[in-house]
């Protein structure tokens, strides 16, 4: 995470540089502030901490199955946050995925 970090300040600090010398900066607002700290902490730390919290707990073989349900909370999100429409892929969608989830975590009979 941390190379990716370094890789995106190195590749956008010369844009940042134009911008500043062309006179084009444009400095975020206060709402464009809230979201890069919400990102800052939320997605990119916390939900990384709890992960790996996450997967110390369970293993990873069992936990490494639940990153499928990135696409599911994804579909989720944009029907509540973006309003787009629920449709009929979706639900087959979160049926197969958490069908799967669940078929992989029985224990077997063996």
């Amino acid at each position: 995470m941390s190379v990716l970090g370094v890789a995106a300040l190195v590749t956008t600090t010369p844009f940042v540089f134009y911008e500043t010398y062309s006179n084009n900066l444009i400095w975020p607002d206060l709402t464009g502030w809230g979201v890069a700290l919400y990102a800052g902490i939320f997605p990119s730390v916390l939900a990384q901490l709890f992960w790996i919290l996450g997967l110390d707990k369970i293993g990873s073989n069992r936990g490494g199955l639940f990153i499928n349900l990135v696409p599911i909370f994804g579909a989720i999100l944009a029907v509540l946050v973006l309003g787009e429409t629920f449709e009929a892929y979706h639900a087959i969608g979160l049926v197969l995925v958490l069908g799967g989830i669940t078929l992989a975590q029985r224990k077997s009979g063996k």
